[in-house]
């Protein structure tokens, strides 16, 4: 009898041996389901070989079965305890598993039996995961979302199948505002491994931290009603209570132009979260289009930059700082502002290209010299007071006045030719039009014609002086005409009106005079001028 039980013992062993070779062979192409298929029939005929366990277990590990690899591998280690095999396979279950610590040291007994490069390197490994969890959960607690997420990355990268490592690399992208890549994960976790409690918890953190606060509330509450003792839902769930309840008093504040009202609310709800990037990014350009309502545009701009810094996709900070720039006076910078908004919202690039044209004319404006207040008068002045301006401000900036010292000099120079400019235009009736209508004398492009600007002043000088008919300037300070600035002093021809250019004296020829050597040359119409002693015309003297 007991010959015959043997033989049978050696049949169902052969038979096991055969479904054995045939899970071997579909291994290794790769057939991991039809190897545990085969594997499992040996285990039916002989059930206490633990071969049999152990290469079942490597088709579950390849096939990330770990809960049924873990299963296999301890009923192989029962039957074979220091098989190196089966416990490599039984820690590498728990690492993929999540469970780092209980892995731990299983690797260290396997390197107590086999020191090799490979059993080292895996046992480096595992120590260093569960010091970047450790480090990660630290972190989290600490509010420290980026170093958070730094150390928990290096973790779920070896272990991605691991539910709760997944669920804590999901939470960090969330609170770092990488929500795309917050969203993917979380549809990884709920494709792998199906619904679970935290999804509530997760889906409103993503809104939450995508600037959404309001979306938020509604996924926490109901994540509560599934689990009331989540506390990670219900912390999320007050701070997007608050955020939400300060933005939107914030909102009508501002709406109602109660703009310090608006300024406390949007304080209140920053500081509900500074690390909810996109939800502050979108307070503080509320917060900055409230202090821009008051006119004060400096602490707007203070606002818009901590917007853009903290969002720099969000165009609404970008077209703010602009206008409130603009009204600082600067204007290259608004205009860059306004093509940043093009580049992030499609729809505003008409709107944008109607407030850069503005500013450039704007630009224009400013660049353009304001002939009117280098010669100091009113914009409705009158040609009388154009020239009585100029005469004075000309002999008070000529530069034989002005020698003291070369930065005075040079003062003089650029003063004299300013206001020699500013004089040829406004003394003429059609530049002067022309002028008022907004071409800039000085830029090439800006439609003036014929409209130069490009005199000398001391020419200027000559004929307006010329043209008072013999007017002494050693009163006006000029001890000597021939030197200076002017070598053989003023030569010119009396061709206009008193006080004037374009027209011959009334009543006589050109009368050409000459200071200096001093000569002239009488010409009928002028009784009573004479020299030395430069005698006035009787029209003259009465208006003198």
């Amino acid at each position: 009898m007991e010959v015959e039980r043997n033989t049978g013992n050696d049949k169902l062993k052969q038979q096991a041996e055969e479904h054995k070779n045939k899970g071997n062979d579909y291994f290794k192409r790769g057939l991991y389901s039809n190897a545990a298929e085969e594997y499992e029939k040996a285990i039916e005929l002989c059930a206490n070989e633990p071969n049999y366990y152990g290469n079942r277990a490597a088709c579950f590990l390849q096939m990330k079965k770990y809960s049924k690899c873990l299963k296999d591998c301890e009923q192989a280690l029962s039957l074979d305890p220091n098989n190196i095999k089966f416990l490599r396979r039984k820690a590498l279950s728990l690492q993929y598993l999540g469970l780092l610590t209980e892995a731990k040291p299983i690797f260290e007994q396997i390197v107590n039996l086999d020191n090799s490069e490979q059993s080292l390197k895996e046992h480096k490994l595992i120590k260093e995961l569960i010091t970047y969890l450790q480090q990660a959960r630290q972190k989290l607690d600490a509010n420290q979302f980026k170093e958070a997420l730094t150390f928990i990355e290096r973790v779920a990268k070896e272990v991605p199948d691991a539910v709760d490592i997944q669920i804590l690399n999901c939470e960090c992208l969330a609170r770092t505002s990488n929500i795309n890549q917050a969203q993917e994960q979380l549809r990884l976790i709920q494709d792998k491994h199906g619904p679970r409690v935290e999804t509530y918890y997760l889906k409103g953190l993503i809104e939450l931290y995508g600037g959404s606060p309001d979306k938020a509330k509604s996924i926490l509450q109901e994540g509560l009603r599934q689990d009331q003792n989540n506390k990670k839902c219900l912390a999320a769930f007050q701070m997007a209570k608050d955020q939400d309840s300060y933005k939107s008093k914030g909102n009508d504040c501002l709406n109602s132009n109660k703009f310090d009202d608006a300024i406390d609310y949007y304080t209140k709800a920053l500081a509900v979260d500074s690390n909810n990037f996109k939800f502050n990014s979108i307070i503080y350009a509320n917060r900055g289009l409230a202090y821009q309502k008051k006119k004060d545009h400096k602490k707007a701009v203070d606002d818009f930059d901590k917007s853009i810094e903290l969002n720099d996709r969000y165009f609404k900070p970008y077209l703010r700082r602009g206008d409130s720039r603009q009204e600082l006076g600067d204007l290259d910078g608004a205009q860059s502002d306004y093509q940043k908004v093009m580049e992030l919202d499609q729809g505003s690039i008409q709107q944008m290209r109607q407030k850069i044209n503005d500013l450039t004319r704007r630009q224009k404006q400013l660049s353009k010299k304001d002939y009117y207040k280098i010669l100091e008068v009113e914009k409705n002045a009158t040609d009388a007071d154009i020239k009585k301006a100029y005469r004075k401000l000309a002999l008070q900036w000529h530069p034989d006045k002005n020698k003291e010292n070369e930065e005075q000099k040079k003062l003089a120079d650029k003063k004299f030719r300013e206001i020699a400019e500013a004089y040829s235009v406004l003394s003429d009736k059609n530049k002067r039009q022309q002028y008022d209508m907004g071409v800039d004398p000085n830029d090439p492009m800006g439609g003036a014609g014929g409209f130069e600007t490009n005199i000398d002043p001391s020419q200027i000088f000559k004929m307006f002086f010329g043209g008072e008919g013999g007017a002494d300037f050693g009163d006006f300070g000029f001890g000597n005409m021939g030197g200076g600035e002017f070598p053989g002093g003023f030569k010119t021809m009396f061709t206009t009106n008193l006080g004037g250019m374009g027209q011959n004296m009334r009543g006589g020829s050109g009368f050409p005079f000459q200071f200096g050597d001093f000569s002239q040359q009488g010409g009928a119409g002028f009784p009573g001028f004479q020299f030395p002693g430069m005698q006035f015309t009787q029209q003259q003297q009465r208006r003198k």
